[in-house]
């Protein structure tokens, strides 16, 4: 295949080319010099050649080894930049030779490209929750990650804080095997009940498959029971694809903060309390207190 005059561009400033320039050189550097100790008839006898052979190859290996360390050294400037960032650090990217049009100079502004954009969308989201795409309600990580020393706790004790963890169930029709598309179309109706009845509230998530978890602030247990029982009677109503209204069920669990514990403390009780609430009542209609 023929190269057009941009490929003979490329190749001229490649860094292969360069390097085969080099090695080509540096290895014909005895033989030169023998050629010209021949022709010039310097010297001819035995220790003479051996000591011009010898002279010239150490002359090339120490050419050839300096020239490579010369052109790969951006690369590993590049290599220890990018060690440095992934350790936390900085991107010093100001310790990098962006000019050229060799590979190395390529990909090292390739590099700091796709670092700066990196760093860019990482300052739009952040602190912002992520969101379930499903659902539309917080994902795991983020409801894990709710500050519960922000919100209110009652100086005389009690508890102002509870979370109600519930899993969805489909009884029998779980045996005879739902779609993946069915599926989805559950959790976006159920993320739309969530929202419909938890309202004006805003931590709701799916913590994982088909489990959910809602932190209540501020409210009354009946308004806790209220809320979860219409969801229970909203799941229990919903018709998706095959599955007929009652197909579908919740079981929950409640955990209410007694004390300054963490997010991960109450998850861990709330889900406690829905095994128990699955282990006496098989028909997953009833909540349960931690």
């Amino acid at each position: 295949m023929a190269f057009d005059l941009t490929n003979r561009a490329s190749w001229r400033h490649s860094i292969v080319a360069k390097i085969f320039v080099v090695c080509f050189v540096c290895i014909h550097v005895p033989l030169i010099t023998l050629l010209l100790n021949f022709g010039t008839g310097s010297g001819t006898d035995a220790t003479s050649i051996g000591l011009v052979v010898l002279g010239a190859t150490l002359v090339g290996t120490i050419a050839c080894l300096a020239t490579m360390w010369w052109l790969t050294l951006p690369l590993r400037n590049l290599a220890r930049v990018i060690s440095r960032y992934r350790a936390g650090g900085a991107f010093a990217e100001e310790q990098l030779n962006k000019h050229g049009d060799d590979e190395i100079a390529v990909v090292t502004r390739a590099v700091c490209g796709m670092v700066s954009e990196i760093s860019s969308l990482a300052e739009r989201i952040d602190g912002q929750p992520g969101l379930d795409p499903l659902t539309g309600l917080l994902n795991g990580s983020a409801a894990y990650g709710v500050q519960l020393a922000r919100l209110p706790f009652p100086p005389g004790g009690g508890f102002d804080v509870m979370v109600a963890v519930f899993e969805l169930e489909a009884g029998e029709a779980l045996g005879n095997g739902i779609r993946r598309d069915v599926t989805d179309l559950a959790l976006v109706a159920i993320g739309d009940l969530v929202r419909r009845h938890f309202l004006p509230r805003q931590i709701a998530a799916r913590m994982s498959g088909t489990t959910f978890v809602l932190l209540f602030s501020g409210d009354t247990p009946a308004a806790v029971l209220a809320c979860c029982e219409a969801i229970r009677k909203g799941v229990a109503d919903l018709e998706v694809g095959p599955l007929a209204a009652g197909s579908l069920r919740v079981t929950f669990g409640l955990a209410p903060r007694y004390a300054n514990e963490p997010m991960a403390d109450l998850l861990h009780k709330a889900d406690m309390a829905l095994f128990r609430a699955k282990d006496i009542n098989r028909t997953g209609l009833e909540m349960l207190k931690a």
